[in-house]
């Protein structure tokens, strides 16, 4: 049922073409690249924890399965990881130091500061997600502070989402807690958006409206 859903979900979507959750599913990670992208080149992004926890392991089986594989990117363990736009720059420009394809490995924080230095860069990226800590690996749009303010910035979603079952258990219990309450909010905050719709006090627009890219028919 829930391959069902996936499946009826990605052929509404205007970014997102694959997306693989399954118990194992890291061992997928070459297969899933070359059907969306093709052989490479690749740059897998992490931080200093969620390499040790899966992207070390992507490095090596992308290399095992003969794509070409630049030296990851990966930010430092400590202090936290936070999604300020001080690091979407820093990102990018180890990004436009060549035209490898990026394959985030991590969760919210980093999963929106690779999505949106992707877009700056204008290249799809792939996600290869290690929390249930949020619920959005495939939305469009980057959620950073910048200017003093958090804010959403516009960017597609990635092209292709790879979630491990085994690694996503073994996330800290308050990251799957997070997760959760990220999606029991939505219940509150998808009715206010239909309420502010429906009193034309702010228009729901379609996601394609800020893309070129228009939705598949």
């Amino acid at each position: 049922m829930s391959e069902q859903r996936i499946n009826a979900a990605l052929e509404e979507a205007t970014d997102t073409r694959d997306v693989k959750i399954e118990a194992g599913a890291l061992a997928s990670v070459p297969e899933v690249f070359r059907e969306n992208f093709g052989e490479g080149p690749i740059v897998v992004v992490a931080d200093g924890n969620t390499f040790e926890v899966a992207g070390r392991e992507v490095q090596r089986k992308l290399e095992e399965a003969g794509h070409t594989v630049k030296e990851p990117y990966v930010f430092p363990a400590e202090p936290p990881l936070y999604a300020e736009y001080s690091n979407i720059e820093k990102l990018t420009g180890s990004l436009r130091e060549h035209d490898a394809i990026p394959v985030a490995v991590g969760s919210g924080t980093l999963n929106d500061i690779v999505k949106r230095a992707s877009h700056e860069c204008e290249r799809p990226y792939m996600c290869v997600g290690t929390a249930a800590s949020m619920d959005g690996y495939t939305a469009f749009g980057a959620s950073i502070e910048k200017d003093g303010l958090k804010q959403t910035l516009s960017c597609p979603a990635p092209k292709a989402v790879v979630a491990d079952l085994e690694i996503l258990q073994d996330a800290p219990e308050n990251m799957t807690a997070s997760g959760y309450a990220d999606l029991l909010g939505k219940v509150t905050s998808g009715a206010d958006w239909l309420v502010a719709d429906a009193l034309e006090v702010e228009k729901i627009e379609p996601p394609w409206r800020y893309y070129r890219t228009p939705p598949r028919t």
